[in-house]
């Protein structure tokens, strides 16, 4: 797919394969976003699509990284606090959302009060953007997570190498309100969405490399496999292009990020299965790239919206109202 990407867009993109590849495989999201501003590719000014085509870059690496750069680079370009984009395009501190939180904390008096869940990414000197409810209406608010009365309850998860999600939870905590949570959330979505293709066509390359060496494919075997891979190339084309556009347009919505992540998240989906199907059993062995894209894959159905969530923003922007 050509895509005329700009000058920018291009050098963002090879910066990010380059900082895919010398990313140690231990970093943590504090080490991955500290470098990642080094290397140049933390800049609020950028346009989306720089953004977007470094997070496919990433992805294709270190699905943690991508996942890890995606929601900072949200987090960074939505707040508009002077000194905390300064600190966040330094990498001093790192962007973590919780927008798509079951549990929404309560304002009462310039402090915060209950819980967030699954706060993605979790570190020490992260600031997270969280939903509060303020009277009637939910609101976006920055957090710092080493303010007063922030206890934080990391999760074991499966997946994501280097990024800790969990629970945090506020007890008297100040925070700044951040305006309305749909342009963080739609952010998110696109930027995740472009995680995912970059995951996807990792997952339909290792499949392409194993068919390709492979001899006896058995009776029909050869065009099965065929028929596999070129309707996954077919579907991460097609969310590519919906990401890519929803990236380039003059401004980002909610719904047209949600689409975007609906995409990305069943083509991705789809292709890990197929890879596994095209490798066979080596795909289950610890370690393997496909069998660690069977665990990333899933963090996009869970993160920023889940596919209900995703639906219902897609049908109030695109369908018709009676």
């Amino acid at each position: 797919m050509d895509f005329n990407l700009s000058t920018q867009q291009l050098d963002w993109q090879g910066k990010a394969q380059t900082f895919a590849r010398e990313l140690s495989p231990r970093a943590t999201a504090g080490d991955i976003i500290a470098d990642a501003a080094r290397a140049g590719l933390v800049d609020p000014r950028a346009d989306l699509l720089s953004s977007v085509v470094a997070v496919e870059a990433l992805a294709w690496e270190s699905a943690g990284a991508a996942v890890a750069f995606a929601i900072h680079t949200g987090v960074a370009t939505g707040v508009t606090d002077r000194d905390v984009i300064e600190r966040l395009t330094r990498g001093e501190a790192v962007g973590a959302i919780a927008l798509s939180s079951d549990e929404v904390p309560v304002a009462e008096r310039s402090a915060l009060f209950g819980r967030a869940s699954w706060v993605i990414p979790l570190t020490e000197r992260g600031l997270v953007i969280v939903g509060v409810r303020d009277g009637e209406s939910i609101a976006a608010a920055a957090v710092s997570l080493d303010a007063e009365g922030v206890t934080q309850e990391p999760v074991e998860t499966a997946g994501l190498s280097g990024l800790v999600c969990g629970h945090v939870r506020f007890e008297r905590t100040p925070f700044t309100l951040a305006g309305a949570p749909h342009p963080f959330m739609a952010r998110a979505r696109l930027l995740l969405a472009a995680a995912g293709v970059g995951m996807g066509r990792r997952a339909l390359h290792e499949a392409l490399v194993v068919a390709r060496g492979r001899r006896d494919h058995g009776a029909g075997g050869e065009q099965t496999v065929q028929g596999l891979l070129a309707d996954a190339a077919t579907e991460l084309d097609a969310a590519r292009m919906l990401t890519w556009t929803a990236a380039s347009a003059t401004t980002l919505s909610l719904g047209a990020a949600s689409m975007a992540k609906l995409a990305a998240t069943d083509a991705t989906q789809r292709a890990v299965a197929r890879a596994t199907q095209v490798v066979g059993a080596d795909s289950f062995r610890a370690g393997h790239i496909v069998e660690r894209l069977a665990q990333d894959v899933r963090a996009l159905e869970l993160f920023a919206g889940r596919t209900e969530a995703l639906r219902e923003a897609v049908a109030a922007e695109t369908l018709p109202r009676s």
